[in-house]
């Protein structure tokens, strides 16, 4: 039976070494994550007109515009093409049909019509769009020609801005948000040194880095994926594992307060969720309130510590006076303490342990329990 036991811990003992190389690290927090929730193309059209246009007081300079032009002029066929000085820019543009055109731009040479796909489907109105754009150029065109007698000639550039940078509509550019974001990098990298401080420079890290996190969410790690599906019953049978251990965790516990407490005492246990850790809580069932003894286990540690709290519900100055008294002699004197809830409805103290260890954590859950059960059943 021990062997048995053994090879059943090393056969899981070896899946979890096989699993940890397919962690998958954590991205970092921007606070768009915070601030735009679910409503992403609007926002990020306003932002990205805003640092594209030099004349704002983001004091970048053309470093949005020069890093939009390269990641453009990274596909071949505008490559060579001289995209002059950012002369207007603006958002939301209505057609003669009514339908919204999310950017567009004027340079010298060029007027770029751009829709920015972050999650939707490409069935947008490309075609009026397109229409739009043409009209739109006959009348610079005619203006440059009263003003110039060689007028220079102007081209209609339509881009479709997202993720992935893959484009099906026919004469549409699809430029991806890894080859604006990279581009525009490597103007911003002067800005960041020549002005560090300046709170525009951070925003806009924090704006590509959003922009970033939508590449992301396009990757999909095959090989954990693979990993998860090929190991799938281990998985499971180490989660039934982890379970059956909060379990036997609670027995112990549990029946140690029987024995503590005497026949007399009910137990009952609540399970928590506490920052995504469990928290069992011990409650005496024939006791006059909610008063617990909860241990809070930090799985997220390695080795796994844990905290051991105590809630006195509807607690009065004596009530914790006396329980102060008890706590201060013996072993684990020291605790913190505070009052919480509504009209400081409980009282609360807490232990704190590096590393979990079953029978020290029971040794005081059971001494706080005996304290509680005076307060619930003799003091009230």
């Amino acid at each position: 039976m021990q062997d048995l036991e053994d090879q059943l811990i090393q056969k899981y003992e070896n899946i979890l070494l096989k699993a940890q190389k397919y962690k998958m690290p954590e991205r970092e927090l921007t606070i768009f994550d915070t601030a735009l929730r679910n409503h992403h193309e609007n926002p990020t059209t306003e932002l990205l007109s805003f640092f594209l246009d030099p004349n704002e007081k983001h004091h970048l300079g053309t470093a949005f515009y020069d890093g939009f032009i390269q990641a453009i002029k990274s596909h071949d066929e505008y490559a060579d093409f001289d995209f002059g000085q950012l002369l207007e820019i603006r958002t939301q543009q209505t057609t003669d049909k009514g339908n919204r055109i999310d950017l567009w731009f004027q340079t010298d040479t060029a007027l770029v019509v751009i829709e920015v796909k972050v999650f939707h489907h490409q069935n947008n109105p490309f075609k009026d769009y397109v229409s739009w754009g043409n009209k739109q150029l006959k009348k610079l065109i005619s203006q440059k020609q009263r003003s110039e007698e060689s007028p220079t000639e102007i081209k209609l550039i339509p881009i479709v801005l997202c993720p992935d940078g893959k484009c099906d509509e026919s004469d549409w550019l699809g430029v991806s948000f890894a080859e604006l974001t990279s581009s525009t990098r490597t103007y911003l990298a002067p800005k960041f040194i020549d002005n560090p401080f300046n709170k525009w420079s951070i925003f806009s890290r924090d704006f590509l880095l959003h922009l970033d996190s939508f590449i992301e969410l396009l990757d999909t790690n095959m090989e954990s994926l693979n990993f998860v599906v090929d190991h799938m019953q281990q998985i499971q049978e180490l989660v039934e594992l982890r379970e059956n251990v909060y379990q036997e965790i609670i027995n112990h516990i549990n029946n140690e307060l029987q024995i503590a407490l005497g026949e007399e005492y009910e137990p009952f246990v609540r399970r928590h969720t506490w920052d995504g850790t469990p928290a069992l809580r011990f409650i005496g069932n024939n006791w006059k309130d909610w008063s617990d003894s909860v241990l809070n286990l930090h799985v997220a540690t390695h080795p796994m510590s844990c905290a051991v709290h105590m809630y006195v519900q509807h607690p009065t100055p004596d009530i914790v006076k006396k329980v102060e008294q008890v706590l201060k002699k013996g072993t684990h004197s020291t605790y913190e303490s505070w009052y919480g809830g509504k009209k400081d409805e409980y009282w609360a103290a807490s232990w704190q342990f590096k590393q979990f260890e079953l029978k020290e954590v029971t040794q005081l859950i059971v001494r706080n329990h005996k304290i509680l059960n005076r307060v619930e059943l003799e003091w009230k």
